[in-house]
């Protein structure tokens, strides 16, 4: 069995970090989509997902 570097575990530690924020990231654009198909206001959704003017259009398309 080999054993990681201090270096490999760093990146690997990263990568989880990494995915991690990106799992909370597209789980709250799901979230901002379903609250615009049911018509929530947009202010609304900005203040809870933190998500920007910009993603939110992103998701409409």
């Amino acid at each position: 069995m080999e054993l990681m570097t201090s270096w490999e575990k760093k990146g690997w530690k990263e990568g989880i970090s990494e995915g991690k924020r990106e799992g909370i990231k597209k789980g709250l654009q799901k979230a901002a989509k379903s609250m615009q198909e049911k018509g929530v206001d947009e202010e609304f959704i900005f203040e809870v997902t933190g998500l920007s003017r910009e993603e939110l259009e992103e998701i409409k398309k």
